[in-house]
């Protein structure tokens, strides 16, 4: 009969099964239904069950595996686009982060740092610099986090002198600040520094390489072209007329 199957158990015929009957059983009505009797008998035939290859090959992924990949995404190497990226990125998200601190405190729109683009790069070479520099210490979190704020204090002090030194203003002053050196870095600014930086390494930069790993390469190409060419522009005229006022260089 075409809607009976015989069943087969170590190479014996055990038992023939009525599959209209087993639908009908299963539907809770008589007579079975046709499209349930055919998805029944493609169920129970061999040759259907007889997987060559599985389709999803990631999926299940065990807890051990889990952490293998997670460990990859932020140990893995980024491409020199990647990089312009991020610069751009939290260069952007440090002068939002000053531009706040300024509005909040004194309800007034402040454009920070020495350029006037809506970036400050010493965000951006900062978090370059750590993912760059500091990539043999990322396996270890404890070294990680002093090797970063170490990176960032020098960097940061660094950075003051010379805007001091060549430019003859001040676009920070720590002094007053618990653990201040000459003004330029603080205790408190390097911890956050330290602790941002370990979140930007472990969490944010993986989450943000595959975002624009969805971007296509020349797109991405052509974004990083004119980013540094903006920045280039900025530069070039910031560093003959700085930004500088109230705010921004004025303390008193």
């Amino acid at each position: 009969h075409s809607n009976t199957i015989t069943v087969t158990l170590f190479g014996q015929e055990s038992e023939v099964i009525d599959v209209s009957k087993l639908a009908s059983d299963f539907s809770g009505h008589g007579g079975g239904d046709v499209q349930m009797v055919k998805e029944f008998k493609d169920l129970l035939i061999d040759d259907n069950l007889d997987i060559k290859e599985a389709k999803d090959e990631e999926y299940p992924m065990t807890v051990s595996e889990k952490k293998k990949e997670m460990k990859r995404d932020y140990n893995k190497k980024y491409s020199l686009t990647t990089y312009i990226m991020f610069f751009f990125s939290f260069a952007f998200v440090g002068w939002l982060y000053e531009v706040a601190i300024h509005l909040v405190r004194d309800g007034v729109f402040v454009n920070r740092g020495t350029m006037y683009g809506p970036w400050l790069p010493i965000y951006g070479f900062g978090i370059v610099f750590i993912l760059f520099l500091l990539r043999p210490f990322r396996n270890n979190y404890v070294k990680f986090f002093i090797a970063t704020v170490l990176l960032c204090g020098v960097l940061e002090y660094a950075a003051s002198w010379y805007l001091e030194t060549f430019k003859g203003m001040k676009w920070w002053d720590y002094s007053g600040y618990f653990l201040n050196i000459n003004g330029r870095v603080c205790f408190e600014g390097l911890l956050v520094f330290g602790l941002g930086g370990c979140a930007v390494t472990y969490l944010v930069a993986p989450i943000l390489d595959q975002l624009y790993a969805k971007i296509a390469p020349k797109i991405r190409i052509i974004i990083c072209v004119v980013l540094v060419m903006f920045f280039g522009v900025d530069f070039a005229y910031s560093s003959v007329h700085p930004n500088a006022g109230k705010g921004i260089t004025d303390y008193e």
